[in-house]
């Protein structure tokens, strides 16, 4: 009875949490981007150079979004560059996409599931959102992820 009532739960707070009212828009001046959080995430840290945060969830689930400088490379060498380096720590990455305007890939290390959507961004920089869930969330997170890359877009540039 109990397991029925975790999945009857799970069933119905995902979309719960989808279609809340109280998603807060993120919004980061340094890089030009924004993205809606969902509820239920505190920030945990700035960084002090304001290129993006940290938000924790009650349940562990980390997401980072932060902008950085494409220095070395395109956006879409970069992008290549984060994927090799996911796999460098561990991941074993079982999606990948790679396009002029935006980068996406999953994968998972252990009982952890690791998702990235990367966007380009003005002035040769870009913008990552990084989610890293418990796999036991997987279908609980899906809809999450949907929207919160549905609504992670450049912002106009800079000044």
């Amino acid at each position: 009875m109990r397991l029925f009532l975790v999945v009857l739960s799970l069933i119905f707070a995902g979309p719960a949490a989808v279609h809340a009212a109280d998603w807060k828009p993120f919004a980061n001046a340094r890089f030009g981007y924004t993205i809606d959080m969902p509820p239920g995430f505190a920030m945990q840290r700035a960084p002090d150079n304001g290129d993006g945060g940290t938000f924790l969830g009650k349940d562990g689930t980390r997401i980072l979004v932060f902008g950085t400088h494409v220095l070395d490379t395109t956006f879409d060498g970069e992008a290549s560059n984060r994927i090799v380096g996911a796999m460098d720590d561990g991941w074993e990455i079982s999606y990948s996409r790679v396009e002029p305007e935006w980068a996406s890939y999953s994968g998972a290390k252990g009982d952890r599931i690791l998702y990235v959507r990367g966007i380009k961004l003005c002035d040769d920089s870009a913008g990552f959102l990084m989610l890293e869930y418990s796999k036991q969330d997987l279908k609980l997170y899906d809809p999450i992820v949907k929207r919160m890359v549905k609504s992670f877009k450049p912002a106009g540039c800079p000044r």
